[in-house]
């Protein structure tokens, strides 16, 4: 029987009391929100770009909602990789430019699956809001609030993958 090695950051904590742990793992928990934040409205920007200006308005409503969310997602993910490996797993040991793309494939792999969950969870959720037909001053609100519904589904699933996967330190065994 083989036992694996614990990476850098989990020897670490483990050295650390257990309010320190807790406290630490919070710390990085609510960077990753504040990251998340930042990408919620890089994917909001992105997807109103897409939806009222870029993608053909002779497409169907529907087709624009889905390259417009589509969009948003793949750029947003792409400058939460940034932030989050800067920031929220800055204290990470990094490896070389290599390890900076493994990294990157990495988090846009976990980030697409979670990026899966919150295009399936909007297009699911889009029907309730529309049905709800909420709006602020004439405009409507429901593939916003769509959006806005995928984006907390995935998160969860975003934050597990990139602290245990895609972020964990350069020098531990894959």
């Amino acid at each position: 029987m083989t036992i694996e090695p614990l990476d850098i950051s989990t020897e670490l904590e483990l050295a650390q009391p257990a309010s320190e742990r807790w406290r630490a793992r919070g710390a990085r928990l609510l960077t990753f929100g504040v990251v998340g934040l930042s990408g919620v409205g890089v994917n909001l920007l992105v997807f109103k770009l897409f939806f009222h200006l870029l993608v053909p308005a002779t497409l169907s409503e529907d087709l624009r909602f889905v390259l417009a969310n589509l969009a948003g997602v793949i750029v947003s993910i792409f400058t939460n990789f940034v932030l989050n490996d800067r920031f929220t797993w800055g204290d990470r040991v990094k490896g070389d430019r290599r390890d900076w793309y493994r990294r990157l494939t990495r988090y846009y792999v976990a980030a697409s699956g979670a990026g899966a969950v919150q295009m399936i969870t909007a297009w699911a959720s889009l029907p309730l809001w529309v049905m709800l037909g909420w709006q602020i001053a004439g405009y409507k609100l429901a593939p916003t609030l769509g959006v806005l519904t995928g984006i907390g589904c995935g998160m969860a699933l975003n934050f597990l993958a990139s602290h245990f996967w895609a972020f964990r330190d350069a020098d531990t065994p894959s």
